[in-house]
Parts: structure tokens; sequence; C-alpha cells
């Protein structure tokens, strides 16, 4: 597992207890200074990576009506939660009504027609048997109940043409969800196209977060993520990588990473600030050392103080470090310092070069 280093964990008296003075011949130095000192570690260590992103639903959209029209009725307001299929806005559609009664007649015509033109077929048959008609009378009347199966098919599909284009006066709900936005009032004109609602699901809210291009590689869907929202600060989400781009927008030089709440119980609102921390573990053990121990100088170098052999006791010896990334309280240290060293985290303000130290507990 990832181990982040704590602070003050190690130190000299009882790493050294078998190779060199025990604490209480340090402390017969009087002049030595009392300092406190940890170990330096290679180790594979995680880094906290803290990113700003919004949560986004997992649905949205601007409804539109399928007819243009004059709006009727508005069902809804901006806020009201919504039902798939609900009717949200009727369009007035009085003409359209009235089509389709004419198609209804017509539809109801063409059926008559063809029930009895199905009825001569069966007289003609049964005067055939007879030799009372000759074939071909039945063969023509025949032909006459295909032609009326025809116009009966055409009449009933403009029937059902015309009863989808009276449906379509009315804008329902595609999903579940909370209207965000109402765009129109009764009495306007619309078109088809023209957003009149806007309607966003609150089910399956995710978080989407953009990372910088540099850092995207790191990240896979193993990565250990978790998110807080800006409206509940100190509330840790536990999540899930569900959706990794890895093609950077040229504008920002960053790609898309979304995260899904573990637990389907989990309380996010579209549209909200989250702050995620993505857990990074190191690809290789690296040498670390604490943050406290770091002391930078107006020239811009970076140094540390070492605790080092000196006889029965210790001193202080200065080293210049070339230092990496930061994880939590401890620095990467690519150079200056081996594993194993003493580094001096408490009284290093003011040491000089080669003076007495002596080592304590923190």
């Amino acid at each position: 597992m990832p181990y982040s280093l704590p602070r003050h964990h190690w130190f000299a008296a009882l790493l050294l207890a078998s190779t060199g003075p025990t604490p209480c011949l340090f402390a017969q130095n009087s002049s030595a200074v009392p300092v406190v000192a940890v170990e330096a570690r290679s180790e594979v260590v995680t880094e906290k990576f803290v990113l700003t992103g919004t949560v986004t639903p997992r649905q949205q959209a601007a409804l539109s009506p399928r007819a243009g029209g004059l709006v009727e009725t508005v069902h809804v307001d901006a806020g009201a939660e919504v039902t798939q299929g609900d009717v949200l806005v009727t369009l007035d559609a009085a003409m359209a009504k009235l089509a389709l009664q004419a198609t209804e007649s017509q539809l109801a015509q063409a059926q008559a027609q063809l029930a009895e033109s199905e009825r001569l077929v069966k007289e003609a048959k049964d005067l055939l048997e007879r030799n009372s008609i000759p074939e071909t009378q039945v063969m023509t009347r025949e032909a006459e109940v295909a032609i009326a199966a025809a116009a009966a098919r055409r009449a009933d599909a403009a029937h059902r043409q015309q009863a989808e284009l009276v449906a379509r006066h009315h804008v329902v709900a595609p999903f579940s969800g909370v209207i965000t936005r109402k765009l129109t009032e009764a009495g306007e004109w619309v078109t088809t196209g023209t957003p009149v609602m806007r309607l966003v699901s609150l089910e399956g809210a995710r978080v989407d977060v953009q990372v910088p291009q540099e850092r995207i590689s790191a990240i896979t869907p193993r990565t250990p993520v978790e998110f807080e929202l800006a409206s509940d600060p100190g509330n840790l989400i536990p999540g899930t990588i569900t959706a990794r781009v890895p093609v950077s927008n040229p504008d920002t030089r960053s790609a898309l990473v979304r995260i899904e709440p573990r637990e389907s119980s989990a309380q996010v609102t579209p549209g909200k600030s989250a702050r995620v921390t993505f857990r990074l573990a190191s690809d290789r053990p690296v040498l670390t050392g604490p943050r406290d121990a770091v002391i930078r100088r107006a020239d811009g170098t970076v140094n540390a103080w070492i605790a080092e052999p000196a006889g029965s006791g210790w001193t202080a010896t200065m080293r210049r470090l070339e230092l990496g990334r930061t994880f939590s309280d401890q620095v990467e240290v690519r150079d200056g310092l081996e594993a194993g060293q003493l580094v001096i985290i408490r009284g290093n303000e003011t040491l000089q070069p080669g003076q007495a130290v002596r080592l304590e507990n923190n």
C-alpha cells in the first residue's frame, strides 16, 4: 500500500541503539543544542492532488415543441419536479383536431367500403357455385376488395398521422427531473426548435473536473478519489473514476475526468462546486524528508541540517538539497540526501556547521 511518511517518528536514539551511543550519553555534553531529528526513507508515498470540479447532471435537455403554434397552457414553473411523460406545455391544437376528425370520417368510410366489397365477393362466390354468374365477375369483385383494402390502409395511415400531429402540440418530459428554467408563457407563438423549458435530471449526478495535461497520465480508473461539495465542506464523499478523456482541450491544456459517488445515497446536486482530491501513489520508491527540515534561503537555494555521528555525540552538517514533489508533510529529495540519514526538524533555526547537537524525542 502507498505510504505517507509520518512526522517525528524515527528518532536517532532508537535508530542507532545498536551501533552508536545511547541517549543518556548524549546528555553528558551540556553545551550541545537539543534537536529533534527523523530518518529520511526511500518508500512508495501518496500525494494528495486537489482540483476544483463541477457537479453535472447525467441528463439535461432544452425542451421544444414538435409543432409550431400558440402556447395555450404552461403547466409547470421553474423548480417543479416532474416525472417522465408529464405534460409540461400545451399548444393550441384546434385546427389539428378538426383535421383529425376529418381523417376519422375518411377512415370510417374506407372501412365501410371494404366491408361492402368483401360482402359482394362472398355473394359472387355463392352465385358462382350455382353457375349463376361468370367467374370473371367474381375476379372483378375480388379486385375491388383489394382496392378497398388499400384505400382503408391509406385512410388509417392518414388518421394516425393526424393523431400524431395533435399529440405533438404537447411538450412532455422525456425523463424525470426538475425544471430549471421556464422560457415561455401562455399566448406566445413558438416554432419547432424553440426552447420552452430546461429540464435537468437529479439522479446520477457526477463531478466533472479538468486535469492539467501533465498530470492526466498519473490518473487511472483505480486511483483513489474523494470530493466534498462547497455547500457541505468537511463531508468527504468517496468516488469512483468512471470516465477519463486523455485528449486535452487546446484552449485550457487540460483533460476531462468524471467521478461518480460510490454510494447511491449521496446527495449530490447538479451545478454545485466540488473540491476533488486524488491520491496519487508514486510509481517507484522515492526518497523523502520532512517539510519542517527544509530551509529556503534568499538566494534560492534549499538546505537542510543533518545530524552526523561525532565521537560519542552528534554534530550538525548543512546539506544543499534538490527537491521534487510535495507529499502532505513530506517532500521528495532528488539530490543532497541519502536514505537513513537523520534530518533535523526542530532546533535547526540557529545551528552552525559542526555545532554539537543532542538528539531528543519530540
